[in-house]
């Protein structure tokens, strides 16, 4: 698995949706490996956490809308 393919998987394997066990395995083997990779599982993982914590909060930051922003332009 690359990057680009643990990108297109990476909202499905922290949604817990259907993944095969080998699609599963790839994603965390790959995650060990790469940093970069790592470092946006641990923000969008975070993030997924937050959101379904606080999803009861209609009012979404500035700073948190521009953030997210900037991680999906670098891909």
């Amino acid at each position: 698995m690359d990057c680009k393919d643990l990108v297109e998987k990476l909202y499905f394997y922290l949604d817990g949706e259907v993944l095969t066990e080998e699609e599963r395995r790839a994603i965390e083997e790959h995650l060990a490996l790469c940093r970069k990779c790592c470092e946006r599982y641990e923000f969008e993982r975070l993030l997924w956490d937050m959101v379904r914590h606080n999803g009861q909060n209609d009012h979404v930051p500035e700073a948190l809308i521009a953030r997210i922003e900037g991680v999906i332009a670098q891909f």
